[in-house]
């Protein structure tokens, strides 16, 4: 009777998770078509969080209500962390495919971006770099983007997915 629930909770976490990323990747375009994309604004990441969540949340309620109304800690965790996986798959994908064939120059335009931002607000912290300088020092980190994408949204999937699981556990 268990490998039948574990079952059922890969079902829920792959094909919401499919749906999550599928929600994701409409708005990242969105962003790329009105040339936004180079904003990290709060609104952004407010919105993809809400993406996130409504998919958590979204693939735990279908879970237990197809389980007759029941649902376990584990078993939320599994769904929301699954949903959580797959949206983060798709994201490191879609920022790889941006980053290397859509828009090859993207991270030399974002960092250009950054050192001017930098340059306003903080202007001591660049310790007299040119635009040059900053982008063949910062250069080298940006791979850096792909593991933190993962970890940071599997982190918020566990969050919410336990927030959630506390919430609905019904055994």
């Amino acid at each position: 009777m268990e490998e039948k629930k574990e079952l059922k909770s890969n079902k829920f976490a792959i094909k919401y998770g499919v749906i999550t990323a599928g929600t994701g990747l409409i708005f990242a375009i969105m962003l790329f078509v009105l040339d936004a994309h180079y904003e990290n604004s709060t609104s952004t990441q407010i919105i993809n969080g809400i993406i996130q969540l409504a998919g958590v949340t979204i693939a735990c309620i279908s879970f237990k209500k197809t389980n007759s109304g029941f649902i376990t800690l584990s078993q939320a965790l599994k769904t929301g962390v699954g949903v959580s996986l797959i949206l983060a798959i798709m994201s490191v994908t879609y920022t790889f495919l941006l980053t290397n064939f859509i828009e090859p120059d993207f991270i030399d335009k974002a960092l250009e971006l950054s050192y001017y931002d930098t340059l306003e607000q903080y202007p001591e912290a660049l310790a007299n770099m040119d635009l040059n300088q900053y982008i063949d020092a910062a250069k080298p980190y940006t791979w850096f983007s792909y593991p933190a994408i993962l970890m940071i949204t599997l982190f918020f999937g566990f969050i919410e997915s336990l927030i959630i699981g506390l919430i609905i556990q019904k055994k």
